[in-house]
């Protein structure tokens, strides 16, 4: 955080009303949109309790209640914005905490836009006790946001740097518990796209329930007559054999697990109709390349969400006469 004197030349003047902006297009795709906002909210109560379970003694005891300030948050990178659909809970989490909180944030920028280093990310305008206040818990949740976001980003252009249009950039669910609505939403932002939401969303057909069926086909049979409602089928495949078991029973999706890159060629030269082959386990920016095929359909990356590195973001505050 960077403090600057009234009257500073930095000083910024923003729009006066305030609130969520009308949503982007990712905000408009996003059919889990409401479970975001509320697993926001509820994670941000617990947040500022923890961060400031009797108050902020440094606020207190610079008697910075009763100023007003106006402040801009900025990247310093170029990043991918996530936040503009879900700060609103964060906020009215801190107004819950803290009922005489005296604070507005305003967002002039859509989910899921590039931004360059330098951008305003964030405006908030109220008093300086809560601006201070409000800043940690709010930074802590856009470093998780716009960190996964960029590293989705990251990995799409490295596809589409190669003149590759097909291949989609899919999340796992290694997510941090807790986040698994917060951490997908933030893929899309990126660029990318979700796999299953959850247990309850699709069936993913893996190595131990192979072994109960003893084989691919038996295994997609025994599903596809046992479903308690429609949704979408998966079956993990680990070597050529299974492979072409699963394209033989029709399976709509098909993860190659752990494959070789030889071998991921040689499954997009097979004949497979209507089967989506996704490849996943172990795909890195340094490697993604060699296993890049033009007409593979997907890539699932589990280090989208479970190695995130946060962003570069500043909160610059201009202390106004009162």
């Amino acid at each position: 955080m960077l403090w600057l004197p009234v009257g500073s030349a930095q000083h910024f003047e923003g729009p006066k009303s305030y609130g969520s902006k009308t949503e982007g297009v990712v905000s408009e795709v996003c059919n889990y949109l409401p479970r975001v906002r509320e697993s926001v909210k509820a994670l941000a109560g617990p947040a500022f309790e923890e961060d400031m379970p009797d108050g902020d003694i440094t606020a207190a005891a610079m008697q910075l209640r009763g100023r007003n300030g106006r402040a801009h948050l900025i990247t310093r990178e170029p990043v991918p914005m996530c936040g503009a659909a879900w700060f609103d809970p964060v906020i009215d989490a801190y107004r819950a905490h803290e009922p005489q909180a005296r604070l507005e944030v305003y967002s002039p920028i859509e989910d899921g836009q590039r931004v360059e280093a330098g951008t305003t990310l964030f405006e908030l305008d109220g008093d300086v006790a809560d601006i201070v206040a409000v800043e940690r818990t709010l930074l802590n949740f856009l470093g998780r946001g716009i960190g996964i976001a960029r590293q989705t980003a990251a990995f799409v252009d490295r596809i589409r740097a190669t003149g590759n249009q097909r291949t989609q950039i899919l999340d796992t669910r290694k997510t941090l518990p807790g986040f698994r609505y917060f951490d997908k939403y933030a893929v899309l932002c990126g660029g990318g796209q979700n796999h299953r939401l959850n247990l309850s969303d699709q069936v993913l057909i893996k190595e131990n329930h192979l072994a109960r069926f003893g084989g691919v086909a038996r295994a997609v049979a025994h599903v596809r007559a046992n479903l308690p409602r429609p949704v979408e089928i998966q079956i993990e495949v680990c070597n050529m054999d299974q492979l072409k078991e699963a394209v033989d029973a029709e399976c709509p999706i098909i993860m190659l697990d752990n494959f070789e890159p030889e071998m991921v060629r040689r499954a997009c030269d097979m004949p497979r109709g209507a089967c989506l082959l996704e490849v996943s386990g172990g795909i890195t920016l340094d490697n993604i390349d060699r296993f890049l095929q033009p007409n593979l359909d997907r890539i699932s990356v589990g280090s989208l969400t479970h190695s995130v590195i946060a962003p570069d973001l500043s909160l610059l505050i201009t202390e106004e006469d009162s």
